[in-house]
């Protein structure tokens, strides 16, 4: 790899890290919003050129954030592992930490997209009613009989898992196994587990290798006027 292709390489890695910086700091009030993580990629010189955008990659940082509490019978937060299951207009099945539900006119529990949560039998949760207790295992009263018990689901490896967009993330059904033992907090929602100070350093760093990447492409340009001229004069 020359020395332009690694000044842009440079510039172009520190443009996704401050995008992905961006994004984070953007999320930190949605609930259950996970920060996305850049590493680097090794990339073959050969397909440098072609490559040069996917030179830094991300995957979500899946820890816990904090919960607070905010007394909305339907906002619920999952403490420990877990995912909410919620089914697209599309028939997709999509998951999310997002736990901020509310009751559609036709009964269904939905997300702020309009998605449906899913009960643990893969069943549509649909209430009469906004629900007086949801217990800690995801089990819903109505007048004190249960109803339904919502599902919570975790992938056998966390890499299988796609973010694609907010909150929500996909993955292959195979992927994806029941919690066996639930812990949902009613009438809570889990906050975003951004750090801003830590979002400000990744912001610094990557500013300082863009810096480090003008310089380098301005190096080669001035070796390459020296040469020019050195050829100029030999030709002369």
């Amino acid at each position: 790899m020359g020395l332009i292709e690694l000044g842009e390489l440079m510039m172009t890695s520190s443009e996704r890290r401050l995008e992905l910086v961006s994004q984070n700091i953007t999320n930190v009030s949605t609930p259950g919003f996970k920060r996305s993580v850049s590493f680097d990629q090794t990339i073959d010189a050969a397909s440098a050129a072609n490559t040069q955008r996917s030179a830094i990659a991300s995957h979500p940082d899946f820890s816990q954030g904090a919960l607070r509490q905010t007394g909305r019978p339907l906002d619920l937060a999952i403490s420990g592992d877990g995912f909410f299951m919620l089914r697209a207009e599309d028939g997709r099945t999509l998951y999310t930490r997002n736990g901020q539900f509310s009751r559609a006119s036709d009964g269904r529990v939905v997300s702020a997209q309009g998605y449906t949560l899913q009960s643990a039998d893969g069943a549509d949760v649909i209430l009469r009613e906004d629900p007086g207790e949801i217990v800690n295992d995801g089990t819903i009263l109505e007048n004190g009989a249960p109803i339904a018990r919502i599902g919570l689901y975790a992938p056998s490896d966390s890499a299988q898992m796609q973010a694609i967009g907010g909150t929500l993330f996909s993955a292959p059904a195979s992927a994806m196994n029941e919690i066996g033992s639930p812990l949902l907090r009613q009438g809570m929602l889990e906050g975003a587990n951004v750090d801003n100070a830590s979002e400000m350093l990744q912001m610094m760093a990557a500013m300082r290798q863009a810096e480090a990447g003008a310089r380098v492409v301005e190096a080669y340009d001035s070796l390459l006027g020296q040469s020019i001229s050195t050829f100029g004069r030999g030709g002369a």
